[in-house]
C-alpha cells in the first residue's frame, strides 16, 4: 500500500479577530483545517432596504412585499422567520440621485430598525463618498447604543467618517476598488486617524457571477495571501463581501426565458454560486437577498465543516508529516480505523449542525446535549453521555463537567472553547480525538488529538 505525505503550509499570522461579530481569528485559508485553526464560520446576513425597488425581480420582490414599504417590519420579519446571523440595513434611498433622503432622516430609520432586532446589525450608505459623510455621522450618533459595523468608508470620506464611527465605538467597513494597494492605503490612513485596525472590515467592492467575479476573487485571495504568506498587518482583516445587490440587478436573474431554467430559481443560483466564490476566496461575512440563498449557503457550510472536521481529528501533528513504510499491513489496519473514526467525526460535525439549526443559541447545554444524542443515534451511532469529567485546581477536585457525550474514541463536549482543556479530557479518559461544540450566536467548533 503507497503512502502519500502531506504536504502542510504553517503561517505564523493569523486574521484579527472580531469576538463581538464572531469573524476573524483565523491563521489558514478557508477550510484549510488541517493546517490551521479556523474559530469562526462565516457569517450570513439578509438585507433590508429603507425604500423598496420597483426593479427588484418577482422572485424575490414577492419575498418581501408584504412588508418592504415598513423597513421595522422588514427587519423584524427577517429575524424572527429566516433567523440569519445578521441583518444588513441599507439606505439606499440616501443616494442624491434617487430619493435624497437626509441624514436625519436615515438616521431615523437605522434607529428604528436598531431597537426592533437582537440580532447584529450591518449598515450600509447609498455609495456616494459626500452624501455618507453626512449621513453615516448621524447614524453613528443614533445608534450609539447599539454596537454596529458600518460603511462604506473610503478615501473620500474617511477624516469625517471614521473619526464619527470611532468616537461613538463603532466598527467600520473600508470599501475600495477592487485592489490591494488601494485597500492596504486605506487601513493605513484609518490607522494614522486613531481608527484600531481591529475595528475596520475590508470591503473590497463586490461583483457578481458573470459580471467581474473572476476578478474580484483574485483580489481577495492576494489579500488573504498578503495576510498569510507576507505578514501584512494592514490586510490580515476579516471581509465582507456586500454580494446581493449587485446579483439581483444582472440581467440573467431578470430575463424569462425558459431556455436558461426556471426563471425563480435562477436568481437564486447566481446570488448561491457568488456567496460560495466569496467564501471561498476568504469573506467572512457576506450579505444576500432571498432567503432560500441563505439555506443552502448554510447547507453548503454544514457540508464542509463536517469534511473539514473529519481531517483535523485523523491528520497527524504538523510537524510529523514523514511517510513510514516500515509495517505496510500495520498502516493498513490504522488506515481502516481512522477511515472508521473520519465517518464517525463527520456524522458528529453535521448533527450538531442540525441541532444548531432547529434550536439556535442560548439554551441550556443538557438541552443541547440530549438533541444532539438524538440526531447521533439517527445517524447510527452508539453513544454514552454525562462522562464524569474533573476539574481540578492544586491538585483538588473542584468541580466536574456533565454535559458531554463519547462516540466510540471520540469525546464531544458542550461548550468547551478550550483546546487545552479539551485535550485535558481526553487525555483522563484515554480517548483519541474531542470536539468542543459552543452554541453561541454560530456554532463555534475546536478540537483536539491525543497522539496514542
Amino acid at each position: 500500500m503507497e503512502t502519500v505525505t502531506r504536504l502542510l503550509e504553517e503561517y505564523k499570522f493569523q486574521i484579527r479577530e472580531n469576538p463581538y461579530y464572531g469573524i476573524g481569528g483565523q491563521n489558514c485559508f478557508p477550510f484549510h483545517s488541517f493546517e490551521g485553526t479556523i474559530p469562526h464560520m462565516p457569517k450570513l446576513a439578509l438585507e433590508v432596504y429603507d425604500t423598496p425597488d420597483e426593479e427588484w425581480p418577482e422572485a424575490v420582490a414577492e419575498v418581501y412585499q408584504d412588508v418592504w414599504n415598513n423597513p421595522v417590519d422588514w427587519a423584524k420579519t427577517i429575524e424572527t422567520k429566516y433567523k440569519p446571523d445578521m441583518i444588513c440595513l441599507q439606505l439606499a434611498s440616501t443616494n442624491p440621485m434617487g430619493d435624497d433622503t437626509s441624514p436625519e432622516r436615515a438616521a431615523e430609520i437605522a434607529k428604528g430598525v436598531a431597537e426592533a432586532i437582537n440580532l447584529p446589525l450591518i449598515v450600509y450608505g447609498c455609495g456616494n463618498a459626500e452624501k455618507d459623510g453626512k449621513v453615516l455621522k448621524k447614524v453613528a450618533e443614533a445608534l450609539s447604543f447599539k454596537k454596529s459595523l458600518i460603511g462604506p468608508v473610503s478615501e473620500g470620506n474617511y477624516n469625517t467618517v471614521g473619526a464619527a464611527l470611532l468616537a461613538y465605538g463603532h466598527y467600520l467597513i473600508a470599501q475600495t476598488p477592487t485592489d490591494v494597494n488601494l485597500c492596504k492605503q486605506l487601513n493605513i490612513l484609518l490607522s494614522n486617524l486613531g481608527v484600531p485596525l481591529d475595528n475596520i472590515i475590508i470591503d473590497p467592492t463586490p461583483s457578481s457571477l458573470g459580471y467581474g467575479l473572476e476578478y474580484t476573487y483574485s483580489i481577495m485571495e492576494k489579500i488573504r495571501c498578503a495576510a498569510f504568506q507576507t505578514s501584512d498587518d494592514k490586510l490580515n482583516l476579516p471581509i465582507i463581501g456586500n454580494i446581493a445587490g449587485e446579483v439581483w440587478k444582472i440581467k440573467e436573474v431578470k430575463i424569462d426565458d425558459k431556455s436558461m431554467g426556471d426563471t425563480a430559481k435562477r436568481g437564486i443560483f447566481f446570488e448561491a454560486m457568488t456567496a460560495i466564490s466569496y467564501i471561498l476566496a476568504g469573506a467572512d461575512i457576506v450579505v444576500l437577498r432571498h432567503p432560500q440563498t441563505l439555506v443552502m449557503i448554510r447547507k453548503w457550510l454544514a457540508d464542509m465543516a463536517g469534511t473539514v472536521g473529519a481531517d483535523l481529528c485523523v491528520c497527524p501533528d504538523k510537524q510529523e508529516t514523514r511517510s513510514d513504510r516500515s509495517d505496510l499491513s500495520d498502516q493498513s489496519d490504522r488506515s481502516d480505523r481512522s477511515d472508521q473514526s473520519d465517518q464517525s467525526e463527520i456524522k458528529i460535525i453535521q448533527s450538531a449542525f442540525s441541532v444548531f439549526r432547529g434550536l439556535g443559541e442560548g439554551l441550556t447545554g443538557e438541552t443541547y446535549t440530549s438533541a444532539l444524542v438524538m440526531e447521533l443515534k439517527q445517524q447510527g451511532l452508539e453513544t454514552e453521555r454525562d462522562i464524569p469529567l474533573t476539574i481540578t485546581y492544586k491538585g483538588v477536585e473542584v468541580g466536574s463537567v456533565k454535559d458531554n457525550i463519547r462516540v466510540g474514541n471520540t469525546l464531544v463536549v458542550i461548550g468547551c472553547k478550550d483546546k487545552n482543556t479539551l485535550h485535558r479530557y481526553l487525555v483522563s479518559q484515554g480517548l483519541s480525538c474531542g470536539i468542543g461544540l459552543s452554541f453561541e450566536e454560530t456554532l463555534n467548533i475546536v478540537y483536539a488529538k491525543r497522539e496514542q
